[in-house]
């Protein structure tokens, strides 16, 4: 598979909230990986690419949560009755990676 991301994905494990804008309906799901411009996250609710999310990175480092916004991409299934998202962000986050970095290289 030809992997063409500019940003290095940081795989972590940590909640988040998702808003489908065309359902408007509020879904849990578990972040896999992050990086500046997009994330991947496991669900048990298939979202069709192309819908728009806002999301809530719940990062586990005592600040707020990082609402960030985006468009599902692809969607793919897992074992049982789950799927993994893969999320465009619609800007970039640099701030909210630079979180996630100091969490995940142990600098909290």
């Amino acid at each position: 598979m030809n992997d063409r991301r500019i940003f290095e994905r940081i795989p972590v494990s940590f909640p988040m909230k998702y808003w489908d804008v065309q359902a408007n309906r509020i879904g849990e799901a578990r972040i896999a990986d992050v990086s500046a411009n997009g994330v991947g996250f496991n669900s048990s609710e298939n979202l069709t690419p192309g819908v728009k999310l806002g999301m809530w990175l719940e990062i586990p480092d005592k600040g707020e949560h990082l609402y960030t916004q985006g468009e599902v991409a692809w969607s793919r299934p897992m074992a049982g009755d789950s799927y993994r998202i893969g999320v465009e962000l619609a800007r970039p986050e640099l701030m909210g990676v630079g979180r996630v970095l100091r969490l995940s290289r142990n600098f909290v």
